[in-house]
């Protein structure tokens, strides 16, 4: 009997180590695939979005910036803004609002060039930063970088409205970035996240 205890110790002791060791395989395993899907369809979205768009009001030709706004041909989605803010990459569709990254996945970065040569030869390139943290034996936290350089359709003539609305800006006093949208004739502001660059 003290034998059969002692050799089901033995194999118990040597499976357990094994048993973690592939279960935190598959947990690293899960995070990298998490990262890695949730940044390609963060950047699929800005792609189309910056397609679709007709200009680029900010950062402004030359500029650099945290917060990309971008003109386009529908009141609904004029302006359309993409942003980080507390900790995630938000999309603004005139005045609505949606998270696009993974609520499981934290965003550390994101940069935006505008690259434009000229008003009707538009490009801007973005940087994105994802990072997920998991708990494990030893914690493990992986980071993934994401870039992309976007041309807007050159053949996409500018729409005109009966607003006019100013072009996005960041309010120094507030510390919010503000935008206006065109409802009923008259421009509406709007501003829900913060402009100050986080770290």
């Amino acid at each position: 009997m003290i034998i059969f205890i002692a050799i089901v110790a033995l194999m118990a002791g040597t499976m357990l180590p094994l048993l973690f060791n592939a279960t935190e395989s598959r947990q690293r395993q899960d995070a990298i695939a998490l990262v890695e899907q949730n940044g390609a369809q963060v950047m699929e979205t800005i792609i189309q979005e910056v397609r679709k768009a007709e200009r680029i009001l900010d950062p402004p030709m030359g500029g650099t910036g945290y917060i990309l706004a971008l003109q386009t041909g529908s009141g609904a989605t004029n302006p359309t803004i993409i942003a980080r803010d507390s900790g995630s990459i938000v999309l603004i569709l005139g005045q609505r609002r949606k998270t696009l990254s993974s609520e499981l996945v934290g965003a550390t970065h994101f940069g935006i060039d505008n690259t434009s040569v000229a008003e009707d030869r538009q490009s801007v390139a973005v940087s994105l930063g994802l990072r997920r943290t998991i708990r494990l034996h030893q914690p493990l936290t992986y980071n993934s970088h994401f870039t992309a350089v976007i041309n807007l359709d050159p053949d996409d003539t500018p729409s005109s409205d009966s607003c006019s609305c100013p072009t996005p800006y960041c309010d120094a006093t507030s510390g919010l970035y503000v935008w206006q949208v065109c409802e009923d004739g008259l421009c509406v502001p709007y501003t829900n996240f913060s402009c100050v660059l986080e770290w």
